[in-house]
């Protein structure tokens, strides 16, 4: 981005610091429509408290900040169906259910583990969850209207130390997947019935761990990219694994991408384009998203994000054409929107403090007041974190 472009940007954050939303004021129910909802974190020195931010994915507007119980890092965001529900690991070695509506927490299921990754089914009847320091799988009925929800429909235990620390699932509802942080696999996990497929390495070319910590399956569901935290030979620059999904119940490792390769440093998590030809990993070290090929599993571009954002992740509206995707930046307290398929940085948006996780919803709005939070505070300044990290991000990096 120009820094014409930076100053343009930060100048309009200066306006939302200015008008902020000081006021509080309801906004009109009305009908579902799609939303991008951004977890802002706070800050509790400043003695600012969790909120979502709504964006008009449309438009590229925010029509509001509102009050949220929690906040979260990496939420169930996938598939078009309307609802109103957050489903994300939470405090209390939990998994919420948070209510956009109302902004309180309508369900918290334990898991005996302090950290727990989620995805939804695609229809939505259950929700996927890896319960990371249990070392455990679990499905749970996510349909709010029905008898059951919030029960364990199903659950199963992987093996010692695996330390599953994500969850995606294929958009038929088959399968899903988990990287083993612990254990340097993948676990591959049947739907139905609900039990271990099977378990592949990661294989490193000198025997030290690569630590694979977060996946995604594409939208097509023939390739799975998985962020590993190192690189063969200890170092913590991150590294890219692209298995092939020709067998969804034996991933094949096919290509391996790092930094050398033009990877940006701290892969941290990835997305698809809806149509599956890109992949796109966010680098939270070198705050940049690197464009993978999913053809030939290279690197083809990067977008760069001003310094210091720390992006963790990000989502596009699905359902849509998928002509922006959009990636919150708690480093600047703003949402970058990047053009697809030009990959450019074509706006900041000003959000609420450290925004960490977006879910796409197709929900109304809500019918309550405004947080009375400044947005952007940080858009032109940045903000620093400790060891360069704005969360746990799946335990110690």
């Amino acid at each position: 981005m120009k820094r014409r472009t930076f100053l343009k940007l930060t100048a309009a954050s200066g306006l939302a610091v200015a008008l902020g939303q000081w006021r509080g004021f309801a906004l009109a129910q009305g009908e579902a429509r799609d939303l991008l909802v951004v977890s802002n974190a706070g800050d509790g020195s400043a003695g600012v408290a969790p909120s979502v931010s709504l964006i008009d994915p449309d438009n590229l507007t925010v029509l509001a900040t509102v009050p949220l119980a929690g906040s979260y890092s990496f939420p169930a965001t996938r598939w078009d169906f309307e609802r109103d529900l957050i489903w994300a690991g939470g405090p209390n070695e939990a998994v919420h259910a948070w209510r956009l509506s109302t902004g309180e927490s309508v369900l918290e299921l334990p898991t005996g583990s302090g950290q727990n990754y989620t995805e939804l089914a695609p229809d939505g009847n259950h929700l996927i969850v890896a319960a990371r320091f249990a070392d455990r799988f679990l499905k749970v009925s996510a349909d709010p209207t029905a008898d059951d929800f919030g029960e364990v429909a199903a659950e199963f235990d992987t093996y010692g130390g695996a330390s599953p620390c994500d969850m995606t699932v294929t958009a038929d509802g088959a399968f899903a997947y988990a990287p083993d942080r612990g254990g340097d696999t993948i676990t591959a996990v049947r739907l139905d019935p609900f039990e271990r497929a099977t378990v592949v390495p990661v294989e490193s070319l000198n025997g030290a761990a690569v630590e694979p910590y977060m996946a995604t399956v594409s939208p097509t569901g023939n390739v799975l990219f998985v962020e590993n935290a190192k690189v063969e030979g200890g170092s913590t620059t991150g590294s890219e694994s692209i298995f092939d999904l020709s067998d969804p119940a034996n991933p094949l490792e096919v290509a391996r991408l790092t930094p050398d390769d033009g990877l940006g440093v701290g892969a941290i998590t990835s997305e698809f384009t809806l149509d599956g030809r890109f992949g796109l990993v966010i680098c939270r070290d070198s705050s940049e998203l690197s464009i993978v090929d999913t053809s030939s599993y290279q690197v083809v571009g990067n977008v760069s994000f001003p310094e210091g954002s720390n992006p963790l992740t990000g989502s596009f509206v699905f359902g849509s054409q998928g002509e922006h995707f959009f990636v919150p930046l708690p480093g600047r307290d703003a949402v970058a929107v990047v053009s697809v398929p030009g990959f450019e940085l074509v706006e900041l948006l000003p959000v609420g403090a450290r925004p960490m996780g977006v879910v796409n919803l197709n929900t109304a709005l809500p019918e309550r007041e405004a947080a009375g939070h400044r947005l952007g505070v940080a858009m032109a300044g940045g903000r620093t974190f400790p060891a360069g990290c704005p969360d746990r991000c799946c335990g110690p990096v």
